[in-house]
């Protein structure tokens, strides 16, 4: 049987040797962190509702590993921001690949929720998928 969108995410966290702890988190529902070349991530799991949501917190923590995009908290705004965002393009990429997000536009799919519910992704994530597909020139969404 294939591996859900979760269970893959925890498998390639764990294949690549990062730590994944389940954590009561009062500011994120997720953070992550790079100790002596080590990646942690803490999960909240209390804070999710849905199975989705917990795969989309991974995968943006996952996208800092991935990607080395970590900061300091008291950095400017602008570094922040640029890492964030590359942490959430990898996210993007992980869940919906340009493949999926075309199925479901070819299959009718115009709005957030309807993205949302055809790629099992939560509506915030659907808004972000739909946005980043726009800005890459796919030229479906107007």
């Amino acid at each position: 049987m294939p591996l859900t969108m979760l269970e893959s995410l925890y498998d390639e966290a764990h294949s690549s040797g990062i730590s994944v702890e389940n954590f009561d988190l009062t500011e994120n529902p997720s953070v992550c962190a790079c100790i002596d070349g080590r990646y942690y991530i803490g999960i909240d799991k209390n804070r999710m509702s849905t199975s989705y949501e917990e795969a989309e917190c991974l995968a943006h923590e996952l996208g800092h590993c991935r990607t080395d995009a970590f900061y300091e908290l008291d950095c400017p705004s602008y570094k922040r921001s640029s890492k964030e965002k590359k942490a959430q393009t990898w996210a993007i990429l992980r869940i919906v690949t340009p493949e999926r997000f075309r199925a479901a536009y070819e299959s009718g799919c115009r709005e957030v929720w309807e993205f949302a519910e055809e790629l099992n992704i939560s509506c915030d994530f659907a808004h972000k998928v739909m946005l980043y597909y726009h800005e890459k020139g796919f030229g479906c969404l107007g």
